[in-house]
Formats: structure tokens, sequence, C-alpha cells
């Protein structure tokens, strides 16, 4: 597939285990790498990479940009689409600081403590470092909002639509 010149765009698709949250053309997108940011531009060299928790801000073809925060997953970059895998997106207003603080408190009770498993303990970091990156992320929502710039806050989640029925009897049979 021949690519024009003047193409400066690609197919961003994310989705999460609710379903599709975007997929649109886009020109920029920021994903929360797992060694920092990664910013993606058309044309740019294929990779798949780990994401942490953190917000995903895309600059799209048409309308204003978008943030919105990942709790991790993956990114895959192909020639004219990215796809996030994202393990949960949300709008970065519909985060509750104090859920927040109260996840923090009881993963840093846990990660002082130590009395559980080794798994215990890596659950509880990653717990720590998702709630950590909720709360930075809010606090930059809220500074946005009292410098009235809201329109790069205001994603929503597109409705759910051909989801398939299932019949719980059938599969208990």
């Amino acid at each position: 597939m021949s690519m024009s010149k003047a193409q400066h765009h690609f197919r961003l698709q994310i989705v999460d285990v609710h379903g599709e949250i975007y997929n649109d053309l886009a020109t920029f997108v920021v994903v929360p790498g797992e060694l920092g940011e990664l910013g993606i531009l058309f044309g740019h060299a294929p990779l798949i990479s780990i994401l942490r928790a953190g917000e995903l801000r895309i600059t799209p073809v048409k309308g204003p940009p978008e943030i919105l925060f990942i709790e991790g997953g993956l990114v895959e970059v192909q020639s004219a689409i990215v796809t996030v895998l994202a393990h949960n997106g949300m709008r970065v207003s519909d985060i509750d600081p104090k859920i927040s603080q109260s996840r923090i408190s009881d993963a840093e009770r846990v990660l002082k403590a130590h009395h559980g498993t080794d798994m215990d303990f890596a659950v509880a970091e990653l717990e720590l470092q998702k709630e950590l990156a909720k709360l930075r992320a809010f606090q930059r929502y809220q500074q946005a909002q009292q410098l009235g710039n809201k329109q790069v806050y205001d994603w929503e989640r597109p409705p759910l639509e051909g989801i398939p029925e299932i019949n719980v009897q059938a599969l208990e049979d």
C-alpha cells in the first residue's frame, strides 16, 4: 500500500477490558511507556511496548486534544496504525483522590510490613504506582480547570455497541 507523502496521520485504536475507547485518526499520541512517556507520530518505527499507569494524550486530526488515564497495558505501533490494549481506561475527571489516597495507604502498609508473599509485595507495589499516577493526573486536571483549559479533559467513553448476548443457562448446561 503506497502512502501519500502529504499524509501525516495514523489510525489510533484504544481498547480496554470494557471495550473500545477510541478509534479515529490522530496526528500524535503520547503513551505512558514503562520507562517514560513515548511520543508517536506518523511513520514511527514499528514497536511493541509495555505501558504503565498514566495519562494517554491524543492529538486527533479533527477536534481538540484529548487526555485519558489508563491503568497500564500494551502499545503496538505499525506503519499506519497504533493500537493500545489498556487494562482499564477512564476520564481523569472521574478519578476520586480520596479513594486513591486510601489505596496508597493500604499499599504502603503492605510494603512496610512485608508480611505477605513476594506476590503480595509486587501487587502492592503496582497498586501504589497506579494510584500515585492517578493522583498526579488528577492534580494536573485540577490545574487545567483552574487555568480554564477544560476541553482537553472532556473525554468520554463511546457507548457500547454490538455487545453479544450471553445465554448463561446454556453455559451452565
